[in-house]
């Protein structure tokens, strides 16, 4: 089980120039890849994002590389007709606008076609397989800071588990005592309107199946132990698990609700407060996890 907050680095040499390489993520409902580079590996962004989506289910991912090219390496070209026919309609606009004109030079480096970096393709092909072992370097660092941090998550996540566990099981225990529960406050209750009456113990047992039966958590338990057993299962399995853990806790949570729902012991009630609280910290956790 992975977190999905982590960090990676790794920076090195290639044939064309230095490379420093960072990697971080967020939590993120899905996953949302950020890259971060100087226009010179621009080629390269396609391969970047398969890299990443390959190996990241989801995540606010951002890679950041920076480049310091050798000068031997790489050669510029221009574009002198462009920027010729570019200054000419700045001259035209100045002229039927009325707007003062000086030609700069950092009017036409803002146009990116008229100064470019001449480039290799095969050149760069090869230049490719020297920066994968610098992203593979630091996405080892980046997995192994994320894979600790789901270590932590899982024995959080499992010890809040075990709490889930002793209420349920408390649950059922009291469970048990409901029936005569209810049979003494609806005896009570006829002794309160009709104290001079005898107890029709007939009438009381129907209305008490009745109650019973509308208080019946059995069902319930069952279900969430079912939820208990999966989530159990979940964690200790490696890759992406955070949706259906999210999943199983919504439906913990449903039952849990039921539970208080239909169940007026005092007990019980106490206990279902206690998971609720207990449910709300699991959520927190997993969303977390990847």
């Amino acid at each position: 089980m992975n977190s999905m907050t982590g960090f990676g680095f790794a920076e090195g040499n290639g044939d064309l120039g230095f490379y420093r390489v960072h990697m971080k993520s967020l939590n993120h409902r899905f996953c949302d890849v950020h890259l971060r580079f100087p226009r010179e590996l621009a080629m390269w962004e396609e391969s970047l994002m398969a890299y990443i989506r390959e190996r990241v289910s989801r995540g606010k991912i951002e890679v950041r590389i920076n480049f310091e090219p050798r000068t031997e390496a790489f050669s510029v070209e221009t574009n002198t007709s462009l920027a010729r026919s570019f200054l000419e309609g700045l001259r035209q606009i100045s002229q039927d606008l009325h707007i003062p004109f000086e030609p700069d030079l950092k009017i036409l480096l803002q146009v990116g076609e008229i100064i470019q970096l001449k480039k290799d393709d095969q050149q760069w092909n090869e230049e490719w397989k020297h920066f994968l072992f610098l992203l593979d370097e630091a996405f080892h660092s980046f997995q192994t800071f994320r894979e600790n941090e789901g270590k932590a998550l899982q024995d959080d996540l499992q010890n809040l588990l075990h709490r889930i566990h002793e209420s349920i099981r408390a649950i059922e225990m009291n469970a048990g005592e409901v029936k005569e529960s209810y049979r003494k406050k609806l005896t009570q209750k006829v002794q309160e309107i009709l104290p001079h009456s005898p107890v029709n113990e007939a009438l009381l047992a129907q209305e008490l199946v009745y109650y019973v039966e509308r208080s019946d958590i059995h069902e319930e338990i069952i279900r969430m132990s079912s939820h208990l057993a999966r989530m159990e299962k979940l964690l200790s399995q490696t890759g992406a698990v955070g949706r259906e853990l999210e999943f199983v806790l919504q439906e913990m949570n449903r039952e849990v609700n039921t539970i208080g729902s239909k169940t007026g012991s005092a007990a019980i009630s106490s206990l279902v407060i206690d998971m609720k609280s207990v449910l709300e910290k699991m959520r927190e956790q997993i969303q977390n996890v990847e």
